[in-house]
């Protein structure tokens, strides 16, 4: 196996660090969701793209998904086509993008994923949901309002589980 002398030096720092630590508890991050499942969604209002304004009452008696993300996220970004495929097969669904950018940030990574989502911009109400769990976070609330799932991050089997969750309301 060959050695990169870089590599052997970090190594050395940090078992010198990690040794002249002793009696320091280094501890994860706590996550948690802020959006809690089975509760309410919260009334919001928020503008697209186009300067529409939407509210709760826009998405009354239907089945809602939320999508907070930013410019600067490439899984964000990564899972956007994919995305944009379940507004196809399920239009009965409100599918929402939201961002804290301004629409002039925003309208070319959204035009050039082709994110079909309706794509709410300049919105910071929805960013206090994230924390410190990391982006992307998708939620889908149901024809009644109420949280049903909340994924913090993407994978394909977290969006497997999203789209599937999604179907069941659609088909209830």
């Amino acid at each position: 196996m060959t050695q990169v002398p870089e590599a052997a030096e970090l190594l050395r720092r940090f078992k010198e660090a990690q040794a002249n630590s002793a009696g320091i508890k280094i501890s994860p991050i706590k996550t948690e969701k802020l959006l809690k499942e089975g509760t309410q969604f919260p009334d919001f209002t928020a503008t697209d793209l186009d300067g529409r304004k939407w509210s709760n009452a826009d998405v009354k008696g239907k089945v809602m998904v939320l999508n907070i993300w930013y410019t600067g996220c490439s899984p964000c970004r990564a899972e956007m086509s994919e995305l944009s495929t379940w507004k196809d097969e399920m239009p009965e669904v409100m599918f929402f993008s939201s961002t804290y950018e301004s629409a002039e940030i925003a309208r070319p990574v959204i035009e050039s994923q082709k994110f079909n989502w309706i794509p709410l911009v300049n919105n910071s109400s929805f960013i206090k949901y994230v924390g410190n769990n990391g982006y992307p976070l998708t939620a889908v609330i149901d024809k009644n309002g109420i949280i049903v799932m909340v994924e913090y991050g993407t994978s394909a089997s977290k969006r497997e589980a999203l789209k599937q969750k999604i179907k069941s309301l659609v088909t209830h």
